[in-house]
């Protein structure tokens, strides 16, 4: 298989040229979706997302010569294993019907039990002029990487490393190096390294998502900061002090590790 790198992502590639004609109505449906989100991805395929989860796989065949989807059997079928084939011409109703029930990362929508991968869809959803990527990943004999969220105001990119606030990779008991300190400084290095690289290859995810209609953020990539934003989402619903003491170990942990991050309660 041969490897994908930022250089694989062409804006000229048949899935791309063949949405865009606009013969596929199952497509309009699908952007029309409210409850779904779409990525372009480096191998140019494209990942239908439903809270978070990749529910539709659209890939171009070339020995075919058309557009193939691909989704979970439980999604098609009400149950199974795997991936399947699907018809999106006959199909799409059916799988966006199965996918509130069936969806796995479903885990009930009280603010206490939110998960992280919902939090993030609806970060999308509610703030898409903010976002023009999502589930970024990269990897090679240096990294291997896959931000939450990459953020695109006004041209500049950011990563966005999205955490809930009693997630134990941000804080263990007497743990003064928690992952998340170590993960957000593999993202600097990161991007030191393929600022450049990165910041074209958005232009290219700017170019393909404008011509497809799916454009959320005005402006064409034409920064990057530096520094990842560490954005922390506050589920608890009611203070008390071990809570309190755990939010300031944290962020003083964070703020002698030189990390950008930002508390929020608000979706």
């Amino acid at each position: 298989m041969a490897k994908v790198t930022f250089e694989t992502l062409n804006p000229n590639a048949p899935l791309f040229s063949e949405l865009k004609s606009g013969k596929y109505a199952w497509w309009e449906n699908i952007k029309q979706n409210d409850d779904l989100y779409i990525e372009i991805r480096k191998d140019n395929n494209i990942n239908v997302y439903f809270q978070g989860g990749s529910v539709v796989k659209l890939h171009y065949c070339s020995k075919h010569k058309k557009i193939q989807a691909f989704t979970h059997r439980k999604y098609l079928y009400g149950n199974g294993t795997g991936y399947a084939e699907c018809s999106l011409d006959n199909d799409l109703e059916t799988i966006i019907n199965n996918i509130p029930n069936m969806y796995s990362g479903k885990k009930g929508y009280e603010k206490e039990n939110l998960s992280e991968k919902y939090i993030q869809s609806q970060y999308i959803i509610n703030y898409h002029s903010n976002y023009i990527d999502s589930e970024f990943a990269y990897k090679d004999n240096l990294f291997d990487i896959r931000v939450d969220l990459i953020k695109c105001i006004n041209g500049e990119l950011q990563f966005v490393e999205l955490k809930t606030i009693d997630d134990n990779r941000m804080l263990k008991r007497n743990d003064d190096n928690p992952e998340v300190v170590e993960q957000v400084k593999a993202y600097k290095e990161f991007i030191q390294k393929y600022k450049k690289e990165i910041i074209e290859y958005y232009k290219k995810i700017w170019s393909i998502k404008n011509e497809l209609g799916l454009i959320n953020t005005e402006k064409c990539p034409s920064s990057l900061a530096e520094k990842p934003l560490l954005l922390i989402f506050n589920r608890w619903t009611k203070s008390t002090s071990r809570r309190d003491e755990h939010t300031s170990r944290m962020e003083e942990i964070l703020r002698n590790n030189d990390i950008d991050y930002k508390i929020t309660s608000e979706i």
